[in-house]
């Protein structure tokens, strides 16, 4: 009896990692994908006499309605999982997933940019599977050092789907390796791996938690959060730090493709292998050199030369007119914001008291998806000159630096 619980338990552990792992897939799948749609003066997307900075500026709209999606859904989600169980919640959020994608796919094909918006906002309503993953891990882990290791495992995932996905985005959306690729094929592949996704769920994931039907339905959780952030008077400040710090770090993230596209007409399996770069670097920041340099010095002297060396590679990054020199400036910006990361995040849990580190941590997701949310929409200003995103990214994190300075002073 006991044995046949515990393979109960691998079998629904393993269905949550599956989950994580095509989560994080379908989302960074597309990352090579959408620059190249919007930006190419050959895509009928748009009219030919359309500029390429109403392209970028619209580009920026359309990556910023994921996260937006993301910000409100995610909490909701989150809600539902723990009055209806886990189970319903990702077979749901699975389920619409799979809508999102085909919807995607389907606005592609068709050049439908209205519909291509409607889709991505599905998609990130339901983009939601991290934190029923987190919990639902948490539910079956028996003790603190499973549940740490379990988590290092959904760190792992993240770092390797990352890689594979916008490798995968990159190849099967390029009509230069093979004329049956297009931008449309790798949503297929995301679509189908997201179906059985949705059979792992239903055959072997358990329900971990009992239903809890009496609690309420905050629609504005990730509105409230912000708020609460803002009234919390001995963290605001660091909070604010973590705001500018990722809105900087997302402006790199999403306009580096834009970049190669327009200065070194990058395809999109070129913009694969640079995103793939980008997930190397951060892995090796985040994963080993934060490792090796908070045992060798003090970790809040780690994260502020790490900022202030962020902002300038933020600069740097605009003036390389060849590809190896702009390859070396955004792989050490990369794995300076992937060092800077894990200590403001610890940071901010360490500010608040053991009682509310759900409290703070929930926050934190707020304010991450807010971040995630305005970035793109820098685009307006490309208009410009198409430094002005990066130009903006180092601006904010030169605030951060000067916020965060306040703080120890």
């Amino acid at each position: 009896m006991e044995y046949k619980l515990i393979q109960k338990e691998k079998l629904a552990l393993a269905s949550i990692f599956f989950t994580f792992f095509v989560d994080n897939l379908c989302w960074s799948i597309v990352f090579p994908i959408f620059a190249p749609f919007f930006l190419d003066s050959r895509n009928l997307i748009f009219s030919p006499e359309v500029s390429s900075a109403t392209r970028t500026t619209i580009l920026g709209f359309f990556l910023a309605a994921f996260p937006a999606a993301q910000f409100f859904g995610a909490t909701l989600i989150g809600d539902y999982a723990d009055r209806k169980g886990r189970k319903k919640a990702f077979f749901y959020t699975i389920l619409f997933s799979i809508v999102g994608l085909v919807l995607t796919a389907i606005s592609i094909h068709l050049k439908l940019i209205s519909l291509l918006f409607i889709s991505r906002l599905i998609s990130g309503v339901f983009s939601g599977n991290l934190s029923i993953c987190l919990t639902a891990i948490a539910d079956l882990s028996h003790n603190e050092y499973s549940r740490v290791k379990n988590f290092g495992y959904l760190a792992a995932i993240a770092g390797s789907s990352f890689i594979i996905g916008v490798f995968l985005g990159g190849w099967f959306s390029d009509a230069a390796i093979n004329s049956y690729f297009n931008p449309a094929f790798p949503i297929w592949i995301a679509a189908g791996l997201t179906i059985v996704n949705l059979f792992f769920i239903i055959f072997f994931f358990r329900e971990t938690r009992h239903p809890h039907e009496h609690l309420e339905f905050d629609f504005l959780e990730g509105i409230h959060n912000i708020q609460k952030v803002l009234k919390t008077k001995n963290i605001k400040v660091i909070y604010m730090t973590y705001f500018l710090f990722l809105f900087s770090w997302n402006i790199l993230l999403q306009f580096t493709p834009v970049q190669v596209v327009e200065f070194f007409q990058f395809t999109n399996i070129e913009i694969g292998y640079v995103a793939s770069f980008m997930g190397i670097c951060w892995a090796l920041g985040s994963g080993i050199l934060n490792k090796l340099f908070i045992k060798k010095f003090q970790p809040l002297k780690v994260f502020e030369i790490c900022l202030m060396f962020f902002t300038l590679f933020c600069v740097l990054v605009i003036f390389p007119k060849h590809l190896i020199g702009l390859l070396v400036i955004l792989g050490l910006g990369v794995c300076t914001a992937g060092i800077a990361w894990p200590i403001c995040t610890n940071v901010i849990s360490a500010a608040a008291g053991k009682d509310i580190q759900g409290k703070i941590l929930g926050m934190s997701q707020s304010v991450q998806s807010l971040a995630m949310t305005l970035s793109p929409l820098v685009a307006v200003f490309t208009h410009i000159h198409p430094s002005v995103p990066f130009l903006s990214a180092a601006c904010s994190s030169l605030i951060a630096v000067i916020v965060y300075f306040k703080i120890k002073i």
